[in-house]
């Protein structure tokens, strides 16, 4: 198995984005007090994606890696766990469903693989959610203007998903004269 961790500086998630300041500090290089979480993630203010390409036993698609998770990161090697057991939703096809995003549950069946010794996809969304989701300041149930219940999980795996199509992680690798075994890459923005 392989593993590649992605970092995402600056990357907010909730549903106020539009009152966000574009000029917001980024990631670890922030040298001020931010007083809004729901525009900057803290602690840390980094968010990490983990992805794997997974050869024995083959997990996903063949051409492609898959997706283990989005955290956020503390900038110290790092991170935050279950920040809200109130939010330890169940059911995570049955929220993106219920929030008409089939075809994002779809495409999670085919990207977001569960190693099947592990236990169901379900489980590992779920673990996922609860893990690490829940501890996105931008993702907090106040940071919605008109919140509805649950409707941090779509915009959670919405996300994670988004992130990992704009990162051609297998294209790349495959194209590389050596074998990676890890890489960790830096984004701000």
């Amino acid at each position: 198995m392989f593993a590649l961790g992605v970092f995402f500086a600056g990357l907010a998630l909730a549903g106020t984005l539009e009152s966000c300041p574009a000029n917001g500090p980024l990631s670890c290089h922030n040298t001020t007090t931010v007083t809004n979480l729901c525009c900057f993630n803290a602690p840390g203010g980094a968010l990490l994606q983990t992805q794997f390409w997974d050869t024995s036993p083959s997990t996903g698609p063949s051409n492609s890696w898959t997706i283990h998770g989005l955290w956020p990161d503390n900038c110290d090697g790092t991170y935050e766990e279950n920040c809200d057991s109130s939010r330890d939703y169940t059911d995570i096809s049955g929220i993106l469903t219920s929030f008409g995003k089939t075809d994002l549950l779809n495409y999670m069946n085919t990207y977001w693989l569960n190693d099947p010794d592990d236990g169901s996809n379900e489980e590992l969304w779920e673990h996922e959610w609860a893990t690490h989701g829940t501890c996105i300041s931008t993702l907090d149930t106040t940071c919605y203007s008109d919140y509805t219940s649950m409707q941090e999980v779509p915009d959670f795996f919405q996300t994670v998903v988004d992130v990992f199509q704009t990162l051609p992680t297998y294209t790349v690798n495959s194209t590389a004269a050596f074998t990676l075994c890890y890489t960790n890459v830096i984004f701000s923005g």
